[in-house]
């Protein structure tokens, strides 16, 4: 009877330390979701400058469509 109820204390001592290791596992997981979402929204954000940028530098009209000075 001894052994029994020492093998269900291990047991439960290690399923005690399942449940932490699980809670941090949890915890570091969530953090890192969130992480990531803020740097995704801060990538698309330096995208949208960038072809902000990018359009008000660009010339407006086709070079190879422009008729040549001299017409």
């Amino acid at each position: 009877m001894k052994n029994e109820i020492e093998r269900i204390t291990h047991l439960e001592i290690q399923l005690a330390h399942l449940q932490r290791q699980y809670d941090v596992l949890n915890d570091v997981v969530t953090e890192q979701a969130l992480l990531l979402d803020r740097v995704n929204k801060r990538i698309a954000k330096w995208e949208q400058t960038v072809d902000r940028i990018k359009h008000a530098t660009e010339p407006t009209a086709d070079p190879l469509n422009e008729k040549p000075p001299h017409y």
